[in-house]
């Protein structure tokens, strides 16, 4: 059972960077709903964390291949996105617990400047890369990511 949540979790780096569009395994259905909860907000963990690898992935001139360079705009789907949380193994049901997640971040004060930012006037999400580098991003993350009882919180 763990084992098959282990090859999820580390297929979706390897499904989006891939490019295809596959689920990747399937959570053990004899998990306590504890621990789903848990092995959900864990995947919606690594696909924020591959999306920081791929805002962060340099293009051939030494510019962000993923990013508008100018205004920080993000130009791949987001795993939050109503249709970009296929492309990493999400379910929408994750999807949506991890855009609230994700919305409510941006009010968040203890977490200071959030590593994405939202902007309701273009409708877009915005790589914060002025305060956060790459490595910074990732341990924004691992600080601020979503915990179990936040996704089990976003759903209801």
């Amino acid at each position: 059972m763990i084992e098959q949540f282990a090859e999820r979790k580390s297929g979706i780096a390897a499904t989006v960077l891939a490019g295809g569009r596959q689920r990747v395994g399937n959570v053990a259905a004899a998990l306590s709903q504890r621990g789903q909860a848990k092995a959900r907000a864990e995947l919606c963990n690594e696909a924020v964390a591959v999306l920081i690898r791929l805002c962060y992935e340099a293009d051939t001139d030494g510019g962000p291949a993923n990013v508008d360079k100018a205004t920080g705009r993000i130009l791949v789907a987001l795993p939050w996105g109503e249709k970009g949380h296929r492309r990493y193994g999400l379910r929408s049901t994750e999807q949506r617990a991890l855009r609230r997640y994700m919305q409510d971040l941006q009010n968040h004060k203890p977490a200071s400047a959030p590593v994405f930012s939202y902007d309701p006037t273009s409708r877009s999400w915005y790589l914060n890369f002025y305060d956060h580098k790459s490595t910074s991003a990732l341990a924004y993350w691992q600080r601020w990511g979503m915990t179990e009882a936040a996704y089990k919180a976003r759903l209801r």
